[in-house]
């Protein structure tokens, strides 16, 4: 139980100070992180080859995971710390209050609390001294007036020190939680511990921050004004305690997004993987024939039972996507790649992913990239390969110009090639798409320019032209690639720049007939009745010439990148001199 003698002589600043020490120590653990990974390693896959560099890379990933999970842990126990002050200050400044209103009409407060006086009744009492305490009598209120007074005192005076009281054994019972075994490696069950920590202290903290208090469903320019408003201990301890909620801030300084992002992706890592390792053996068979004349393979319903109970298709596929982007975290330095940004994650299901290849707030060019139909989690090792693709076509263009580009899986995708004839997935996602590219232009500062670019294939091509229709498209040019259609009809709808809309369309692909199907625009043209597309001349985008054929090659990349390619790298490089015309 804390006494009213040591509420009195607490002093809140010294738990700063030490939150002030964690503060240091998480933050050099970050700044050991980043060292390792993006000068160390990054310089040693610049430059070596062979088993001394896996070797070397073993030793180094273990040692930033360790600079991580140390970061993630002090972390808290600086958030921890820090609310522990908060409150105590707050009971101490309640208890400071009571006191001093007692003192000033003359009662007395002893050590235990209990207030005294002496009364002032014209008959007096055989003892005129009388003490009461928090929540103590009050059947005599009446018969003593200054009684009344006291008891108020007195439970103002109990009200802090209970406060205190529960404050303090609740974050002891937290911070006892914040320990790490005593070892050099860091486990997936680690990891899994340092969720739980997180959890538990969310409940303890809830006086001090709140969830809710973090914008949600507001636009970039509000996030970004919350975010910038807050106290440097505010930013690291929200970004501390609610890390996924950070991280999905559109608006909010890229670094600041990847490191939240990243405290995310490892734990959700660890704790699939180990969810994965307790799964009991798959059953078998488990293909079994539906029998008769038109017999088929179907699941066994035991083995459709395990999955359903252990989730192993669902955990086994966000396993697969968490691999891939696992490998372009680690992948810095390799031919040249700069640092990998991961702007936005969660494993739920279908998953959200969006990575970036290079810094997009000190970029001169930013590059979005929105995959189409069946893109989801488990797919996203393409789908980020073909930025990094696109990355290395721009590096030899660039000069001293930074480039970032950025893929976008911040949307359900049709699932099949069948869906993808309907808009509701477009039409869902694009305000999303709108608000992430709003986000980009705060985060870089309102007034600070660069050059966006919003890439589009197949069925992601809908959803930027749903983002133009629904709202404004905050981008200078747009690509597309193998579209079915963009929901408008003529170019000038797209809220881009007059002659900055770019189309590509490859020998064999058979996509853009699906605009036939619903994704053209309302303007008509005279071919077989179909809607207008990109493709089309009268939609009146800038043709360029291909020399990749299909619908899955416009990022080919061989010895040197594609003419498909490169003309992508032109145009977000806005050496618009450099791209090859079809018209």
């Amino acid at each position: 139980m804390v006494s009213l003698t040591q509420l009195r002589r607490l002093k809140p600043s010294a738990l700063e100070d030490a939150a002030d020490g964690w503060h240091k120590v998480s933050s050099a653990a970050g700044e050991a992180k980043d060292r390792v990974d993006n000068e160390i390693v990054a310089t040693l896959q610049r430059d070596l080859k062979g088993d001394v560099l896996d070797a070397a890379l073993g030793r180094l990933r273990r040692l930033s995971r360790n600079f991580q999970y140390a970061q993630v842990e002090s972390g808290l126990i600086r958030t921890a710390l820090n609310g522990l002050a908060d409150e105590l200050r707050s009971a101490q400044r309640k208890l400071s209050e009571a006191l001093a209103d007692a003192e000033a009409e003359k009662f007395t407060v002893k050590p235990d609390g209990s207030v005294h006086w002496v009364s002032r009744r014209g008959q007096v009492p055989l003892n005129p001294e009388q003490s009461t305490w928090a929540e103590g009598p009050s059947g005599i209120l009446n018969a003593e007036p200054q009684q009344a007074k006291a008891q108020a005192y007195a439970d103002r005076i109990g009200a802090a020190l209970r406060e205190a009281d529960e404050a303090d054994a609740r974050y002891s019972r937290t911070l006892d939680r914040l320990k790490a075994d005593n070892d050099l490696s860091v486990t997936n069950s680690d990891w899994v511990d340092a969720q739980r920590d997180m959890s538990a202290l969310r409940k303890s903290v809830g006086k001090y921050l709140r969830r809710d208090d973090i914008p949600k469903g507001e636009s970039p320019a509000a996030n970004a004004a919350w975010w910038k408003a807050l106290s440097a201990d505010e930013k690291s301890d929200y970004a501390a305690l609610f890390p996924a909620s950070i991280g999905a801030l559109d608006g909010v300084p890229s670094e600041v997004r990847d490191e939240a992002n990243r405290a995310v992706f490892a734990e959700k890592q660890a704790e699939y993987k180990s969810l994965l390792a307790a799964t009991p053996p798959e059953p078998w068979p488990k293909w079994v024939s539906t029998g008769g004349p038109y017999a088929s393979m179907v699941p066994s319903d035991e083995w459709q039972a395990w999955n359903k109970k252990y989730r192993h298709e669902e955990l086994a596929a966000a396993d697969k996507g968490m691999e891939a982007i696992q490998k372009r975290l680690e992948a810095t330095g390799t031919d040249g790649l700069p640092e990998a940004y991961l702007l936005g994650f969660s494993p739920e299901g279908n998953g959200r992913a969006i990575i970036a290849t290079g810094n997009p707030d000190q970029a001169d060019h930013t590059a979005v990239y929105v995959p189409g139909t069946s893109s989801n989690l488990a797919g996203i090792d393409g789908d980020i390969r073909r930025m990094t693709d696109l990355w290395r076509a721009t590096a030899p263009l660039a000069g001293d110009q930074k480039v970032s580009t950025i893929t976008w899986l911040g949307y359900d995708a049709p699932p099949k090639l069948g869906n993808a004839v309907v808009s509701h997935y477009a039409d869902d996602g694009a305000p999303a798409f709108n608000g992430f590219l709003d986000g980009l232009r705060q985060s870089r500062g309102p007034d600070a320019g660069g050059h966006l670019t919003a890439i589009g294939h197949s069925y992601g091509t809908t959803l930027i032209g749903s983002a133009a229709r629904q709202g404004q498209l905050n981008s200078d040019d747009v690509v597309f690639a193998g579209s079915p259609g963009v929901q408008v009809g003529k170019a000038a709808d797209l809220d881009v720049p007059g002659g900055h809309v770019w189309n590509e369309e490859a020998d064999g692909d058979p996509v853009p007939d699906i605009g036939s199907w619903g994704h053209g625009g309302s303007q008509w043209k005279y071919r077989g009745g179909t809607f207008i597309i990109p493709s089309d001349d009268l939609f009146g985008a800038n043709q360029m010439t291909t020399d990749t054929t299909g619908h899955s090659d416009y990022w080919k990349y061989g010895l040197r990148p594609s003419e498909s390619l490169q003309n992508q790298a032109a145009v977000v490089l806005g050496q618009y001199e450099e791209v090859k015309r079809a018209n």
